[in-house]
C-alpha cells in the first residue's frame, strides 16, 4: 500500500481565506467532482482572516491606508518570489491506495465558500504495490475421487 503525496503551488492571486480541496478518480478514470477526498477544506494560508475588500478590512492599517498588507507579505525567500510575495509549494498526502493508476485534481473554494466550476488539470500517478495478504488460510476438506483439495481464507481488506 503507498500514499500519494501531492504538492499544491500558492501564490500571490491566493488570498486569506481561499483554500482548496483534492478529488480523485479512485482508479476509474473518471474524476468524482461530488466528493472530496480532502476531509475539509484546506487553507492556502493557515490562520489568516479572510480578506473583504475596500473599506472592510483593516482600514488605515495598510501600506497605502486603505488595504491590509496580503496574506505572506514578505514572507518566503528574500526577494526571490514575485515582489517579495511568497509562492509556496503545500503538501497534501491521500490514504494509501494499492494497485492501479490513480488521478487528483485540485479545486479551489474562495474566501465567502464559492466553489471554483474549474479544476486543476488532472494529475496521474501509478501505483505498483501489492494488497495485504489474505488471512486465516486453511484447508476445508479434500475430494478423494476428484482429487481435488479445498481451502478457505479471509481475503484481504484491500480487494
Amino acid at each position: 500500500m503507498e500514499p500519494v503525496q501531492l504538492e499544491i503551488p500558492r501564490d500571490r492571486a491566493l488570498r486569506g481565506g481561499d483554500a482548496f480541496e483534492v478529488f480523485s478518480d479512485h482508479g476509474t478514470g473518471q474524476m468524482d467532482t461530488a466528493i472530496p477526498i480532502t476531509d475539509r477544506p484546506r487553507p492556502f494560508w493557515e490562520g489568516a482572516a479572510p480578506k473583504r475588500g475596500h473599506f472592510r478590512d483593516g482600514h488605515l492599517s495598510g501600506r497605502h491606508l486603505d488595504q491590509v498588507a496580503p496574506d505572506g507579505h514578505l514572507e518566503g525567500r528574500h526577494l526571490l518570489d514575485p515582489h517579495g510575495w511568497p509562492a509556496a509549494l503545500l503538501r497534501f498526502t491521500t490514504t494509501p491506495h494499492y494497485f492501479g493508476e490513480v488521478g487528483f485534481a485540485v479545486g479551489t473554494i474562495d474566501g465567502r465558500g464559492n466553489r471554483s466550476a474549474e479544476l486543476s488539470p488532472v494529475v496521474t500517478r501509478v501505483i505498483n504495490s501489492f494488497p495485504r495478504a489474505a488471512d486465516g488460510l486453511s484447508i476445508a476438506g479434500f475430494d478423494a475421487t476428484a482429487r481435488r483439495l479445498s481451502v478457505s481464507f479471509t481475503a484481504s481488506v484491500d480487494l
